[in-house]
């Protein structure tokens, strides 16, 4: 599995050392070349608050190098749903698949649910841990 937080710690280890044709030939001797690229994104409400946790995931498979922009392993990932790797995608259609696009949305969608709280924190309502924030899913990926 790739796992990726702007290159995480493991995948960025590989990527440095073998590039996405090292890490495309390390699968060459198998049949199942999926892989799931996950975001994970932390935030804190207010100071000294623990943190909030959205996950991005989105499910694809490696296939050979395709030259194109982007970074990383962007030229061997193809998301579920498309036609090519991230690399030949324009940006709107790569954030439209991505699994950090799909954590920022989630987060986005939570700061707008609890927009008032937030805001009433942050001018110093005393609270007790995460009570009175909203924190039922509504986003489906």
């Amino acid at each position: 599995m790739l796992t990726s937080s702007s290159s995480g710690p493991y995948i960025k280890w590989f990527q440095n050392t073998l590039k996405s044709e090292g890490l495309y030939n390390l699968l060459l001797a198998y049949d199942n070349k999926r892989a799931a690229a996950v975001c994970t994104l932390a935030f804190c409400p207010y100071p000294h608050a623990d943190p909030v946790l959205f996950t991005g995931r989105t499910e694809g498979t490696i296939v050979k190098p395709l030259p194109g922009k982007g970074f990383g392993w962007d030229s061997i990932f193809v998301p579920d749903g498309a036609d090519r790797p991230f690399s030949m995608m324009t940006t709107e259609e790569k954030n439209s698949f991505s699994h950090r696009g799909k954590a920022v949305r989630q987060w986005a969608d939570w700061l707008g649910v609890n927009q008032k709280e937030l805001w009433e924190r942050q001018r110093g309502k005393v609270t007790i841990g995460h009570k009175g924030l909203d924190f039922k899913s509504r986003i489906v990926e």
